[in-house]
């Protein structure tokens, strides 16, 4: 029995070492001094990695070999974990600003910053503007899931519903530099910054029903405006904390998902679940949780009918694009 206890102890060590080593190295390879996955930073982690081989496979006398392969990792470890989030790099132009929003004595909320861009396939217009809503007029919340991982991997895209006074929608990304792409591995180290996007429906869905072609589904959440409201002052107070102190994107902690549990407060998040990271199932989760208005629909008839890149194709120009994309829906008004 002591025997298996050891092995097993031997395994664990040598399993946490490995994937230790592996993590570091990607550090390097994303992270470090030049831009991720350029020849020098190539270069940097696999000479990184030999070194430490070589100190693995050597005959060194372990009161030499530890520390050496300690300071091996050290001098990765401290640099790494002195990199700064930032707010001042050379950002794409859709990344340019960041939202910061005031609100009134007279719950008038002023949202700055945000974003209204006009897409074409081969380009977009720039526009940066400033929105004012009221927060007694907020009815409402409604999920946009934009499947552009396949089944598991989506994008959610939260919009305010102002009733008379319009739509705003809530877009948690990658805040990226002019010559950064995204990648799933880059964000479980510091590659990308992280956002709050505030802006418009013909913007940010528009993105990626028309431009990206990505699947797109839409729902209604089944949220008082109590809760609604509640909601969007825990978001607001995220995005004047980032304005203010940026923090950098985590696939894992801090993704376009999990940013949401982050934002509310410890007593009342709820449960860690695994479609919070596969958030393509975000749908299945939310309808188990009562939490989406299903006008008595099965979940894969609501989500059938829930898909609005048909309505997309079938845009009538008479039509607001936020209507349009309503018509027909389990939860709106008809």
């Amino acid at each position: 029995m002591n025997s298996i206890i050891k092995t097993l102890k031997l395994s664990l060590t040598r399993t946490l070492i490995t994937l230790t080593t592996l993590y570091f190295f990607g550090a390097i390879y994303y992270d470090g001094p030049m831009t991720a996955g350029s020849p020098t930073n190539i270069i940097l982690s696999l000479t990184w990695i030999s070194l430490l081989i070589y100190l693995y496979r050597s005959k060194l006398p372990p009161k030499k070999k530890y520390p050496l392969t300690l300071l091996t990792y050290t001098i990765v470890i401290i640099p790494w974990l002195l990199i700064p989030p930032s707010n001042n790099r050379n950002w794409k132009p859709e990344s340019q600003e960041t939202a910061h929003i005031t609100i009134k004595q007279n719950n008038t909320i002023i949202f700055h910053n945000c974003r209204n861009f006009t897409h074409h396939k081969k380009h977009s217009k720039p526009q940066w503007e400033t929105r004012t809503h009221n927060l007694d007029k907020l009815k409402g919340i409604d999920l946009f899931l934009s499947a552009f991982g396949g089944k598991h991997i989506a994008h959610p895209i939260i919009s305010f519903d102002f009733g008379e006074e319009g739509r705003l929608c809530l877009s948690i990304e990658t805040r990226r530099e002019k010559q950064e792409k995204f990648s799933a591995l880059g964000g479980l180290f510091k590659m990308f910054d992280l956002q709050y996007i505030f802006g418009s429906e013909q913007d940010l869905i528009a993105l990626r029903t028309n431009i990206r072609q990505e699947t797109t589904y839409l729902y209604r959440l089944n949220a008082t405006p109590k809760q609604s409201r509640n909601f969007l002052l825990l978001s607001i107070q995220a995005a004047n904390n980032l304005h203010k102190k940026p923090q950098f994107y985590n696939l894992i902690s801090a993704n376009c998902t999990t940013s949401y549990r982050a934002q509310t407060p410890k007593n009342k998040r709820r449960k860690l679940d695994w479609r919070m990271l596969l958030n393509g199932h975000l749908d299945k989760y939310l309808f188990e949780k009562n939490n989406l208005i299903t006008n008595g629909l099965s979940f894969q008839k609501l989500k059938q009918q829930a898909k609005i890149n048909p309505n997309i194709k079938a845009t009538n120009s008479q039509i607001p694009f936020s209507s349009q994309i309503r018509k027909n829906r389990a939860g709106f008004q008809q």
